[in-house]
């Protein structure tokens, strides 16, 4: 017998499954697809076990007779293509016939399903890709899909599940971005009890963005519509002030499809340059429109990703059109939208003007040995060079390099700074530059520390030792601020709030799918609580972190509290601050770097700026 053989077609549905069904929110985006191309009007989504247990996916379209609910289990079978040439015309979600069947490879699969035409429905059961069993069955018009014990005969694919919280999130997320590709289309989706997602299907895209996105973040959003050179743009693109501090608001569809693209992402967020901070991302909800022809949607399993044939037009296409839109709505702030949530920040004090903040609320993670020594208690110079005990040569004898360096107080050759603290402790701070990085004398050189790097590396170490050692450090809020959270966000919540209660995060349920904040991590500002709590959520979602380990929960925690706490650019300190910083600086455990990897100082070598001075060659 040879080594080559075929597959027998239920080994051939299960790996079809493993590019198709990743997860139960793959299972979900399916279905749904299948009941947008049935022209459904209402779709209802009820999970429960965060998919793993139960999907349903009811809808009210054209459904399904006998025969086309058998072959629909059909490897390969589709109403939406004939040939290869249908595949440069795609106009529908769904087109490749591998869903149903590979979904029912890896679950329990029951379809009920009518055409409207016919009094009777149709059953079709198939348990882990066996064999289907149909039969007759009283139910209304359109199809409900029923899907349970996902992954149960794949032992392998359950265990790379995450919590049922991040699984329903992404269901959640799926489902959001599907309800604002069908703004016609009325959407509900259930978790139990809980009522997570209710769209109102009236086409009115923004109240749409309204239900999935929130309040506060439809306000803030502005209208786009632009059209040229064969592409048409139009949507909702944020203002500037509306920021957040990864890309999962940023929701892009071509030709009615929900798609992870970076051509449009680079474009977007190029129409932005200069107009929010770095490391921020703009909100969009943007549909892009082109030719069928111009546009590959083959070129991914789960069809997320597109390939353009002219990707500079499409690229100059939403660049124009975001930037327009914003140009046409400069200067305007969205009513009611001053949470603190994105901002950018305000311009810089002039020159001269008085530190913005006292030195108590500067420096809040430094102890109080530290904010004496910035009070103005003196610092021991360093020792001067002098003659060795054995009575040799002393700094008159020693070479003009090395004079100079005894003089300044540095250590003598042999004997520089060993470890980045003791580098930091040798340092003199001259001043600020642009308000934003202290420039320092130091044994090889000019020096630059970032101030806001370097508070955030000692507000992280801080914030860590007491989230594994005792209770962190709270500070009531005068006045509770509020958050309301889009439906991924709020499941997100439910099973995280304990971890953010670890963290110094206090807050509760406070009308639908709002947070009230009572308490924050002492020394992050208050103006604060509704970035750090929004952004926090973001990351957790971002990186899976309800299911990482407590320690990397806890650093992450720790560092997104550490940004939010510390010093910004733009901040003016006193000498006797600059000092402080330096000092707090070499207590750490590792000074030379931010939580997030971006070093805390750089060195203009000597050598450097004689070169540059000419002085050497």
């Amino acid at each position: 017998m040879g080594l080559i053989r075929v597959l027998d077609e239920r080994t051939a549905n299960q790996i079809a499954a493993g590019e198709v069904v990743e997860r139960p929110a793959s299972v979900v985006k399916e279905l749904v697809e299948n009941s947008l191309d049935a022209g459904a009007r209402r779709i209802t989504v009820e999970v429960a076990g965060g998919g793993r247990e139960l999907i349903q996916v009811v809808d009210d379209g054209c459904g399904m007779g006998p025969d086309d609910a058998r072959l629909a289990l059909e490897r390969h079978a589709t109403s939406k293509i004939a040939s290869a040439e249908d595949l440069r015309r795609i106009r529908t979600l769904g087109f490749r016939g591998e869903a149903l069947p590979s979904i029912a490879s890896v679950s329990r699969l029951v379809l009920r399903t009518r055409p409207r035409d016919r009094l009777e429905g149709t059953c079709v059961r198939v348990e882990g890709g066996g064999p289907p069993e149909v039969e007759a069955c009283g139910c209304p018009p359109g199809t409900a899909v029923e899907v349970r014990d996902l992954f149960y005969n794949t032992p392998a694919r359950l265990k790379f599940l995450k919590t049922d919280a991040t699984e329903l999130g992404r269901i959640t997320e799926v489902v959001g971005r599907l309800a604002l590709a069908s703004p016609g289309v009325v959407f509900r989706l259930r978790a139990g009890p809980a009522e997570l997602l209710t769209t109102p299907g009236t086409g009115d895209l923004l109240a749409t963005v309204h239900a999935v996105l929130g309040r506060e973040v439809a306000r803030a959003l502005v209208p786009v519509e632009w059209e040229g050179g064969g592409v048409r743009v139009w949507g909702y693109a944020g203002l500037p002030q509306l920021v957040r501090a990864g890309r999962a608001h940023q929701l892009f569809f071509v030709n009615g499809r929900s798609v992870t693209d970076r051509v449009l992402r680079f474009a977007f967020e190029e129409a932005y340059r200069n107009a929010i901070p770095e490391g921020r991302h703009p909100v969009a909800v943007l549909f892009v429109a082109v030719d069928p022809e111009e546009v590959d949607v083959n070129v991914h399993p789960a069809k997320a990703e597109v390939r353009f044939r002219n990707e500079r037009a499409v690229r100059a296409a939403v660049y124009q059109a975001v930037r327009e839109a914003l140009a046409a709505h400069a200067g305007l702030a969205p009513r009611g939208f001053g949470s603190g949530y994105g901002p950018a920040p305000g311009p810089a004090p002039p020159p001269g003007a008085p530190s913005a903040a006292p030195l108590q609320r500067a420096f809040p993670a430094f102890p109080s040995a530290v904010r004496e020594v910035a009070a103005g208690a003196a610092r021991p110079a360093p020792p001067a060079a002098a003659a060795s005990a054995d009575g040799g040569p002393g700094p008159d004898l020693l070479s003009r390099e090395e004079a100079e360096r005894a003089a300044l107080g540095y250590p003598a050759p042999g004997q520089e700074p060993r470890t980045p603290a003791d580098l930091i402790r040798s340092l003199r701070p001259l001043g600020q530059v642009h308000r934003t990085y202290i420039a320092c004398d130091g044994p090889e050189g000019l020096y630059l520390v970032d101030q806001h790097a370097a508070h955030e590396r000692v507000y992280f170490e801080r914030v860590l030792r007491e989230l594994e050692s005792r209770p962190v450090a709270v500070q009531l809020l005068l006045f509770p601020a509020t958050l309301e959270l889009t439906p991924a966000r709020w499941a997100l919540w439910t099973s995280v709030a304990d971890i953010l209660r670890d963290a110094g995060i206090h807050a509760e349920p406070f009308g639908r799918q709002t947070l009230r904040i009572t308490a924050i991590p002492d020394g992050v500002p208050e103006a604060h609580a509704v970035r750090l709590v929004a952004d926090l959520l973001d990351r957790l979602a971002e990186e899976d972190l309800p299911s990482a380990t407590v320690e990397r929960r806890r650093r992450a925690v720790a560092a997104l509290a550490a940004c939010r706490a510390a010093i910004k650019a733009n901040d003016p300190l006193a000498p006797a601050e600059q000092q402080a910083l330096l000092d707090a600086l070499a207590a750490c455990e590792h000074p030379g770097e931010c939580p997030h990897g971006r070093p805390t100082l750089i060195l203009v070598s000597r050598a450097e700026l004689e070169r540059r001075f000419g002085r050497r060659g």
